[in-house]
């Protein structure tokens, strides 16, 4: 599975992607993340929650993406929810903060702060400002920042070979 992850980076970073595309290797990505860091035992339940906030077409990739991937590859399915306010977040492992939420995002960290969520974002800035791995253009091409520190307050234990792929804020 490493090796299917690393082709798949290193073809977006070379080939590069079309607009329409950008979801679906986000949702990928993101299914990806759940291999590469670990949340502390008492957070790996049966299921394993990814949940967007506000509106984004990547919810989506994202149901598509459970409906045939099932479960992580330590076997807790996988659930996806969308929440629609602040107020609306629930227990989740992985949270998608949509660009129309990001204005939010102070809150969204407070409301979820000292809990090991993985905050993402695909909006330029947005890994100074709480979130721990965000999804930039870069030349042309997807690449994500990951800020270790935001992780490290999460209690997510992010992989070296994650990190080694990173842009390191």
């Amino acid at each position: 599975m490493k090796k299917i992850f690393l082709v798949v980076v290193f073809l977006i970073g070379f080939f590069g992607y079309s607009q329409a595309q950008k979801e679906k290797y986000q949702s990928l990505f993101i299914y990806n993340f759940t291999k590469y860091i670990k949340w502390p035992d008492a957070y790996s339940p049966n299921t394993f929650v990814i949940a967007v906030i506000g509106n984004s077409t990547i919810l989506d990739e994202l149901n598509g993406m459970a409906a045939s991937k099932k479960q992580t590859t330590s076997g807790a399915q996988i659930e996806i929810k969308k929440y629609n306010s602040v107020d609306e977040i629930g227990a989740c492992h992985i949270l998608f903060v949509s660009e129309n939420s990001v204005d939010k995002l102070g809150q969204i960290e407070a409301r979820t702060s000292g809990k090991p969520v993985l905050l993402v974002t695909d909006t330029p800035g947005m890994a100074t400002q709480g979130a721990v791995i965000n999804f930039i253009e870069k030349d042309g091409k997807i690449k994500f920042e990951l800020n270790e520190s935001q992780a490290g307050k999460r209690s997510l234990i992010v992989s070296s070979s994650l990190t080694s792929l990173a842009i390191l804020i």
